[in-house]
């Protein structure tokens, strides 16, 4: 077994494909070596399908075009998964014990892809079991060399809660990735100018159409130093304030005229909590629209503005939001279930989400307007 140093240092690379995927080969040859094989595999496998949809080999023995041949076939006639099967996480379990010489010697897997790319012994591993995947780690041996014993399981056991660790934090923070990526496209694409801002006022985010009219010079409210304020002294005071009423406990928005600006209004609201922009170490954000000012906007007409929707999507909006269904919906005004869920859908694209139950709660978090 590989000392203390060596071990520090495999999990410390561990931690760092968090933040670092192209660290994973180095992360899983690590692995190997410390549990005193010569390569390994990591694969991921979706229960639901039944097939891996991740891997990572350290390529120490297999060349890539063996690596390819095995996702695409001998993964699916490898024999450890049979021996896995029934198998807890971190419990290595070594090849000899299961299968004796005889078996090896008839074995398309043994005989047509482990020996000719010289790999003989494994020692395997669930790392992690989830309700829709789980991950596999196999420690590969040479032909020519001893089987696996319990000191290289012990050595395994020992880096094998790191490695599922950093599977959970990599996941975890992919996922947060995904939801910043699809929250900021989702405001890019509204109509409405939007910026999301601090307590003070400065922008941690805005949306095309916010940026064009803040580099119009006419907008209205102008940036310094990072910072969003109304450009005319009458209206920075209250402009400020409106800032501060939402981000302060218990947080309330608000709407002003700008007074340089008389056909231009802005509403100002709390970010909501479920937002992917809010961070639970960031202090209270506040949402910024910018809008022609008219006649108040109900809303509907809001939520209209926000995600620009048609007005057969916004009849739609105004159903589900007083409590129908799609069915009474249709049946209400005479049209096709399949007419509806394609605005549905057209619904779900426009507001990034992906359910009713979703788009129901995202459109009730639009406050009214408010003079």
């Amino acid at each position: 077994m590989i000392n203390n140093k060596q071990l520090d240092y495999l999990i410390s690379v561990l931690y760092e494909t968090v933040l670092d995927s192209s660290r994973w080969q180095e992360a899983v040859g690590l692995c190997g070596k410390y549990a005193g094989g010569v390569d390994a595999q990591l694969v991921t496998i979706d229960k639901n399908l039944n097939a891996p949809i991740a891997s990572v080999f350290a390529a120490t023995t297999f060349s890539m075009e063996r690596v390819d041949d095995y996702m695409n076939y001998y993964i699916d006639i490898n024999p450890h998964m049979t021996t896995l099967r029934d198998s807890t996480v971190d419990e290595w379990l070594c090849c000899h014990h299961a299968f004796k010489q005889h078996f090896v010697d008839h074995s398309e897997f043994y005989q047509d892809f482990t020996i000719p790319n010289g790999a003989r012994y494994q020692m395997n591993a669930w790392i992690d079991n989830t309700e829709d995947h789980h991950s596999l780690l196999s420690v590969i041996r040479a032909v020519g060399q001893q089987p696996f014993d319990n000191v290289e399981q012990l050595a395994a056991q020992r880096f094998s809660s790191h490695l599922q660790r950093a599977l959970r934090l990599q996941k975890h923070m992919q996922n947060l990735q995904t939801k910043v990526e699809l929250g900021a496209m989702a405001i890019d694409a509204l109509a409405l100018a939007m910026l999301i801002v601090d307590a003070k006022g400065t922008i941690l985010h805005l949306n095309s159409s916010a940026g064009r009219l803040l580099n119009s010079h006419v907008s209205g409210l102008s940036v310094k130093t990072g910072r969003l304020c109304a450009s005319s002294p009458i209206d920075k005071d209250k402009f400020q304030n409106l800032i501060v009423a939402a981000t302060r406990y218990p947080a309330t928005g608000n709407a002003m005229r700008l007074s340089c600006e008389e056909t231009r209004q802005v509403f100002i609201t709390p970010l909501p909590a479920a937002s992917p922009f809010a961070k639970d170490f960031q202090t209270p954000l506040a949402l910024v629209l910018v809008m022609e000012a008219g006649e108040n906007l109900s809303t509907l007409q809001l939520v209209g503005k926000l995600y620009n929707l048609s007005p057969a999507e916004l009849r739609i909006v105004s159903a589900l939001l007083s409590g129908k269904s799609p069915e009474e919906y249709a049946q209400a005004v005479g049209v096709t279930m399949n007419t509806v869920r394609t605005q549905l859908k057209k619904l779900f694209s426009k507001t990034g989400t992906r359910k009713q139950s979703e788009l129901i709660a995202i459109l009730s978090r639009v406050p009214p307007l408010q003079n």
